[in-house]
């Protein structure tokens, strides 16, 4: 059956798209554009929302570090929307993506026989409601040179391309080399290995701060780096790693210049993200008839809120996406989002795991622990909150309680659980450190 609600460029466009996600090999997708197998796919796929532009047509212009779930179902969800909504202004906005880890160098594997296209599936438990969308803002993903045999060659020269005018990173906690000051590890090996070696650096940080370096030496701006990882002041501490690092490899005049010519916007991101499993896979086979082996499993609720802080300016129009905010200070969002929902996330996960609790919605539904939660949320992690923009901190909890409570997601304590050294100075010990500066219980 041929669907016949679409123009018929958009019916090629369409086909064309969920071929890529449903064959496996180049040979396969070259024959992709055979007029039988469109009409197979249009009417397998129907449901699924899928790009009204055609990604062939994207220009560089965001270089992405870190394609792991949360970034694919965040802020390349929001690109998505960005291209479908008005295509021709931002075109030149196309996400490329780039590691250094050995698990980059997995996804790549996994993306790159489906052009880069990824499903998106969003879980609604309330609702009892399923919804899957083709995200096709990611243009390319460079080579991953995980063993450091040629230098990170690709990465770095797409850092010095002059389309790059925003790095993106997504590493998580761990990823930023910070020892128990918050300040660069200098110690750490591959840190020191950046210091000794600033012409063959094997970081992300490290290739970023020789790439600024460079440009600096022609004469050139920097880009824009912005950091979408879950973490507090997420933009200054990237720029503290950064400037810090550049000290040690090239000296002071570096990272002065750095201080005065570059941008580090801070950022709250927000998304529950579990990993997909192989129950995903098979269910957009089943539901949506073809198979794509690399989805994002993810609840409705998203929220990004973002300094306005970029060299020269040059952004994508994000502020006219739903759920997106630009503003001047990201600082009373940012507290809220990390106290209350990491926070909570941080005190639930290991009573739940001593209980032998599979879930976070188990916890939540627990006598125990949900009524702990409440009370934890409402008399001693609200109370250390400024006000914040529009927003009520009780109805946010709210917010926040019946997200957790979400059982379509499956997401696991041991998700939560993970990499706590990490997480827990960032997501608890503010809370209690003001609770004990006030006088109050903790």
């Amino acid at each position: 059956l041929q669907r016949t609600d679409r123009p018929t460029n958009e019916q090629t466009l369409y086909a064309s798209t969920m071929m890529r996600l449903n064959l496996t090999t180049a040979e396969k997708l070259r024959k992709a554009a055979s007029a039988a197998n469109k009409t197979n796919v249009t009417a397998a796929a129907s449901g699924v929302d899928w790009p009204t532009y055609d990604p062939t047509e994207l220009k560089p212009g965001i270089l992405h570090v870190g394609v792991g779930n949360f970034h694919r179902s965040h802020m390349a969800s929001y690109m998505n929307d960005l291209f479908n909504k008005s295509f021709s202004a931002n075109q030149s906005w196309g996400i490329v993506g780039a590691g250094v880890m050995s698990f980059d160098d997995d996804k790549r594997k996994q993306l790159k026989p489906q052009d880069w296209l990824q499903t998106l599936v969003e879980l609604d438990g309330a609702a009892g409601t399923k919804k899957a969308s083709v995200l096709a803002p990611m243009m390319d993903f460079l080579e991953v040179d995980s063993n450091n045999e040629h230098h990170h060659q690709p990465f770095y020269d797409k850092l010095m391309s002059s389309d790059i005018k925003i790095v993106s990173i997504t590493v998580t906690e761990g990823g930023y080399f910070l020892n128990n000051q918050n300040k660069l590890d200098v110690d750490n090996a591959n840190i020191q290995h950046d210091i000794q070696n600033p012409q063959q650096p094997k970081t992300v940080f490290g290739l970023i701060v020789k790439a600024l370096y460079e440009r600096k030496q022609q004469g050139r701006m920097p880009f824009t780096i912005m950091s979408c990882d879950n973490i507090p002041h997420n933009g200054s501490v990237t720029k503290h790693v950064v400037v810090d690092l550049a000290k040690h490899m090239y000296g002071d005049d570096l990272a002065d210049w750095i201080l005065e010519n570059g941008a580090f916007p801070n950022s709250m991101v927000d998304r529950i993200t579990p990993g997909a499993t192989q129950e995903i896979t098979d269910m957009i086979q089943d539901t949506w008839g073809y198979r794509d082996e690399s989805p994002i499993l993810c609840e409705p609720f998203r929220q990004w809120v973002l300094e306005d802080k970029f060299v020269g300016g040059e952004r994508p129009p994000w502020e006219t996406l739903d759920s997106v905010s630009v503003v001047d200070d990201v600082a009373p969002y940012e507290n809220m989002k990390i106290r209350i929902l990491n926070g909570g996330h941080a005190s639930l996960c290991y009573p739940a795991a001593l209980l032998g609790l599979k879930y976070v919605h188990e916890a939540i539904e627990h006598p125990t622990i949900g009524p702990f939660m409440d009370i934890l949320e409402r008399k001693e992690i609200i109370p250390t909150l400024p006000p914040v923009p529009d927003t009520d901190l009780e109805e946010y909890w709210s917010i926040i309680n019946s997200r957790f409570a979400n059982p379509t997601l499956q997401d696991t304590i041991v998700r939560i659980c993970y990499d706590g050294t990490n997480r827990q100075p960032k997501f608890i010990v503010p809370t209690a450190s003001d609770g004990v500066k006030k006088g109050e219980s903790v």
